[in-house]
């Protein structure tokens, strides 16, 4: 039988292992290609675009509720960080009483708001170095619904 070269052989190992499915322990790096594959892992769906820097963002929905996820600190390599945000559009501005009480009992999800009183909350997760484990990354996702949804029921949405 004969074998193809030696380079050859590498080129399709590396391939073969670039396709398989991360463990449970790799490590998630601040690329937006990855970041994106996670979140359809997670059951949603992802839609890809720029901000006005050239930076990554990849925009999503979770339990009905409009997010995305920015990437900051990119040049070069992979990003440094990621930032999850949402925003929501309400009839009537929120009380900052409401928002200073949300972030006082949350440690997770930072809130504020916007000019007109709407409400946005963010979380902003460390990417760089070695980035953070897979199981880390799901974790952060759970964490990200959860806030969200309580977020809703605070905020009356």
């Amino acid at each position: 039988m004969l074998l193809p070269p030696i380079s050859a052989r590498r080129t399709i190992l590396a391939l073969t292992i670039a396709a398989l499915p991360l463990p449970a322990s790799a490590q998630v790096l601040g690329d937006a290609d990855v970041v994106a594959e996670l979140l359809i892992d997670y059951g949603l769906r992802v839609e890809r675009r720029t901000d006005d820097y050239g930076d990554p963002v990849i925009d999503s929905r979770i339990d009905g509720t409009r997010f995305n996820v920015s990437f900051y600190d990119c040049d070069p390599g992979p990003c440094g960080s990621i930032q999850f945000s949402a925003g929501f559009d309400m009839n009537d501005p929120v009380s900052p009483r409401v928002i200073n009480e949300w972030n006082r009992d949350h440690r997770f999800g930072k809130a504020f708001l916007d000019k007109v009183g709407d409400p946005f909350l963010q979380l902003d997760v460390m990417m760089s170095g070695d980035g953070i484990g897979k199981r880390n990354f799901d974790e952060i996702l759970s964490m990200w619904q959860d806030a969200l949804s309580e977020f809703r029921t605070t905020i009356d949405f």
